[in-house]
């Protein structure tokens, strides 16, 4: 189909794929005939995915998504097994609730926030320079030149906008994210585009901490949590689509927070 961006014998990095939302990913793009290499520290997990999908998922080990030698290593491992690498959905995170002054007047650990700042921020940056580079030495090898030849979506939250008490470093995090989006697809302009998608209430295992009488209070419709297997089939949609570029998606159901 014109202007369709084929997912079809493509292969994909999907960071934190191991679990939640880079999981529902992991399985649209293998459903759609693509190839993926998770990047995740959670083994077991990661070792279980890709023993269901032998052919067309690779777990390359344990990668510390923000150490430029671990995702060096892991990309050099999925080529090895599927040839280059066109895109990445960086859905890799980690969320942590906490004030910056306690009740009892301690500031807040300033090493919390910089864990959650290095693998939100720096993580998804590291990635994305890794795999980009990646593309761009690919397309100088070609003779005939791709339109489109790579993709990148990061994962910011409304969080970035709409952040909650205890949210400072999360937010912080997922605003970088949210920040990095039009200066990167600019950056990359003729070789990668660049979207981010913005989550809002997702069953994931970190999402299912959210109490359900704040989400009988905010919800617009549907009146629920989001699936994974939405936001994957958002993710495959923007990868599918060459005019989406430079552009943050928020997929959360209408919902609007104030304070909670």
């Amino acid at each position: 189909m014109y202007g369709v961006w084929q997912i079809k014998g493509k292969t994909f990095v999907v960071t934190g794929g191991s679990s939640g939302l880079g999981e529902a990913t992991i399985r649209a793009i293998v459903e759609r005939g693509g190839n993926v290499i998770i990047f995740d520290i959670n083994e077991e997990r990661g070792q279980a995915i890709a023993a269901e999908f032998p052919n067309s998922v690779l777990w390359p080990g344990v990668t510390d998504v923000a150490g430029e030698d671990s995702v060096l290593e892991s990309i050099a491992k999925g080529v090895e097994k599927f040839g280059n690498i066109s895109g990445v959905v960086n859905c890799g995170g980690i969320g942590m609730a906490q004030k910056i002054v306690f009740r009892n007047g301690e500031p807040q650990s300033l090493e919390i926030f910089q864990e959650v700042v290095r693998v939100n921020l720096v993580g998804t940056f590291n990635v994305c320079r890794l795999i980009a580079a990646h593309i761009i030495a690919n397309i100088k090898k070609q003779t005939e030149k791709e339109e489109d030849p790579g993709i990148i979506i990061n994962v910011a939250s409304i969080a970035y906008t709409e952040g909650q008490t205890g949210q400072t470093a999360y937010s912080a995090s997922k605003g970088g994210v949210a920040g990095m989006t039009l200066p990167m697809a600019r950056d990359l302009a003729g070789s990668v585009r660049v979207c981010t998608i913005a989550p809002g209430f997702f069953g994931t295992p970190m999402g299912n901490n959210i109490k359900n009488s704040i989400l009988d209070k905010h919800m617009i419709h549907p009146n629920r949590m989001g699936k994974p297997s939405e936001f994957a089939h958002l993710a495959c949609a923007i990868i599918e689509n060459p005019m989406m570029n430079g552009e943050i998606v928020r997929i959360d159901g209408a919902v609007r927070l104030g304070k909670l």
